[in-house]
């Protein structure tokens, strides 16, 4: 079973805040972590307002497996229903269900996310 990781929660393993302690203990006791390649493009983005180096990045990046969306996964996202949910966690939640049965849940702590994964049955967790 595999957990998807949305950047949201990635951004907590590697920046100090108030959910980041538990996300970590909840992190290392679990494997078979997934995320799509975009949250590779977002982490990488998100370290000039954060004052983080690519390499700190790239170093949590490589205990993630990424995968890399197809077409269908992009079509998927622009038809999904919900009117909350932007266009990049679309992508995020069409790129989970991918893994299909194996998915177990979606890491996230995007409330955007959450209420449209719940939507659709998706287990959510928000360590904290």
């Amino acid at each position: 079973m595999a957990w998807y990781l949305d950047t949201s929660a990635f951004l907590k393993l590697i920046i100090d805040e108030d959910e980041s302690r538990a996300l970590r203990t909840w992190y290392r006791a679990n494997n078979s972590i997934w995320s799509s390649q975009l949250l590779r493009t977002e982490a990488l983005r998100a370290r000039f307002r954060l004052g983080l180096t690519s390499e700190r990045i790239q170093s949590v990046l490589s205990t993630v497996s990424l995968i890399l969306p197809n077409e269908n996964t992009f079509f998927e996202a622009g038809m999904m229903k919900s009117t909350a949910l932007r266009s990049l966690d679309a992508l995020h939640l069409a790129t989970a269900r991918e893994l299909g049965g194996d998915l177990k849940g979606i890491v996230t702590y995007d409330l955007r996310l959450i209420e449209a994964a719940s939507l659709l049955g998706i287990q959510i967790i928000s360590p904290n």
